[in-house]
């Protein structure tokens, strides 16, 4: 029976759901099912949730109305940080068959085949901040994306104020390294040009662990994987880049790649404060200093959130002159989305949407500034490029300092190239293959 069945998902989010779900779609591979695109019709549709924002919220519940539209008898199993926090919100949609949160998930596939036998809606959501011990789902292949993420550690331990990651992940737990480095084996012998290693708080690593951290796991990473490609560290807090953790990454600057992304949230100490971040502006400076004095040319990316309570005018200027000083090859912007569950959603003086809107702009034309700037540091220059996707002749995929780059080849995904940048652009610069 299973050999005929489709299956298909959307993931949400964050690069760690990304990595969950494709465990997940694994799993029912190795039993049969046929892997298909989200909008076919298909007999089983699996939506992994986000809920970093309201807006996250609303686009979960769209998408998982999507799939019980496109076919109302099919199986529709739910998942992720949405589920987690807000189970009886998914419950009341009708068509939805199974509930998981953000643990539990090994237990899924086998909540999904009792689903097609009998229709009766299967919740399974524990308390995750009782959760003590990393849930191993292992991943074998990647069926969408040329670079190999790796999940090394789930939860979060630093309840920033606006937050609600914690609740929806639960305390920092660490994988055990053999079974990181068993799979990283496994992806460099199918020849993955890139790894991607990422968590819910990647450099956290280990703090659950006795005498074992994020730097000692690079450190075996590198010396354990056969034919390993390069790395990439998906995102890694200030505070955690230690002296001992940029030595690793120095020895073997062949194998990492030159970027950091970096959270910053906010360039005003008053608003980091607020925020419940652990560092000022002065620390997080200093560690950027330090970072390019090791690594010329690295290109520093960052998260920044605007519109946090109280944030004034006086405020979001210094945040926009502090990113100017700093120069980030990159920026995500975020507005502020007030959060239930936490320290912020109470908070006087919430600053009003438009005011939010105004700001979020301002820091995105910034943004294009900044990006033009770092990337015609390399016009003219060579970078080594990974294809991720091919298309009417034109081959597009990130350098190891995270430019996008397009060049017009006949290539195929995963393929590692030389590539001579010959037009600067953003988001995409143009080149062509030495």
């Amino acid at each position: 029976m299973l050999q005929n069945m489709k299956v298909s998902y959307y993931s949400l989010g964050c690069k760690v759901n990304l990595y969950e779900s494709e465990a997940i779609i694994n799993q029912f591979l190795d039993h049969g099912f046929e892997l298909a695109n989200f909008n076919d019709q298909c007999d089983v549709y699996i939506i992994n949730t986000c809920s970093v924002t309201a807006v996250s919220d609303s686009k979960s519940r769209k998408i998982i109305r999507q799939a019980i539209r496109k076919n109302p008898n099919a199986v529709v199993a739910v998942m992720g940080c949405y589920a987690q926090l807000k189970p009886d919100d998914i419950k009341n949609i009708d068509g939805v068959d199974v509930i998981v949160g953000t643990s539990n998930r090994h237990l899924l596939y086998p909540l999904v085949i009792e689903s097609l036998q009998s229709k009766n809606q299967k919740v399974l959501v524990d308390d995750i901040l009782n959760v003590k011990n990393y849930e191993e789902i292992k991943i074998k292949r990647f069926n969408n994306k040329t670079r190999g993420f790796i999940k090394i550690q789930d939860g979060c331990d630093n309840y920033c104020s606006y937050c609600t990651i914690p609740y929806a992940r639960g305390h920092i737990r660490s994988r055990k390294p053999d079974d990181v480095i068993a799979e990283i084996q496994e992806l460099s012998n199918q020849g993955v040009a890139e790894i991607v290693l990422t968590g819910i708080n990647t450099a956290s690593y280990g703090r659950d662990l006795k005498g074992y951290d994020f730097a000692d796991l690079l450190g075996e990473i590198v010396n354990k994987v056969v034919n390993l490609g390069r790395i990439r560290i998906s995102s890694i807090e200030v505070t955690e880049i230690s002296d001992k953790l940029l030595a690793i990454i120095k020895e073997n600057q062949n194998i990492f790649c030159n970027h950091f992304h970096i959270p910053l949230q906010s360039g005003n100490d008053n608003t980091l404060k607020s925020m419940y971040r652990k560092y000022d502006t002065t620390y997080y400076k200093d560690k950027i200093t330090k970072i390019r004095n090791l690594f010329p040319d690295v290109n520093i990316t960052t998260d920044v959130l605007v519109g946090f309570p109280g944030e004034t005018e006086e405020d979001f200027n210094s945040t926009y002159n502090f990113i100017k000083s700093i120069e980030f090859g990159e920026m995500h912007v975020f507005p502020y989305s007030r959060r239930p569950m936490t320290k912020a959603y109470n908070l006087p003086n919430q600053v009003d949407e438009v005011t939010k809107h105004y700001r979020v702009n301002k820091l995105l034309q910034l943004n294009e500034e900044l990006a033009l700037k770092y990337r015609h540091k390399f016009l003219n220059k060579y970078v080594w490029v990974v294809v991720e996707e091919v298309r009417n002749g034109l081959a597009r995929g990130h350098s190891d300092n995270y430019l996008n780059v397009e060049v017009k080849a006949n290539l195929n995904a995963n393929d590692l190239v030389k590539v001579l940048i010959t037009d600067v652009g953003y988001p995409i610069c143009k080149g062509v293959l030495k």
